[in-house]
């Protein structure tokens, strides 16, 4: 069995740099819903500090999500973090329920 793999991404808009940060990451949505190992993929903006945005991922498995990280849209990602933004935090984590579980 195959465990899902969580990805929850931090991270902060440069000064001046909140609107074009916001575009180019949700310019990632389509394009990364649409792998084939990709489950969800949401994207957040804080309410009270406009400036920080959260990821929230969930992928069938690493190897998916090491898949994910070789495409176009995400070497873009490389190439303009440092102008528009910073990766605060990147997390990892094992998902062990699923959406089945009772609450």
């Amino acid at each position: 069995m195959t465990e899902q793999l969580t990805v929850i991404a931090h991270l902060r808009a440069l000064d001046g740099q909140i609107e074009e940060t916001r575009a180019f990451l949700q310019g990632l949505i389509t394009p990364t819903r649409a792998e084939p190992g990709c489950v969800e993929y949401w994207l957040h903006q804080d309410n009270e500090d406009p400036a920080e945005f959260t990821c929230y991922e969930n992928w069938t498995s690493r190897a998916e999500w090491d898949k994910h990280m070789e495409m176009p849209h995400l070497k873009e990602f490389t190439k303009v973090k440092d102008k528009l933004f910073e990766l605060q935090k990147l997390r990892l984590m094992t998902m062990i329920c699923g959406p089945e579980s009772k609450r």
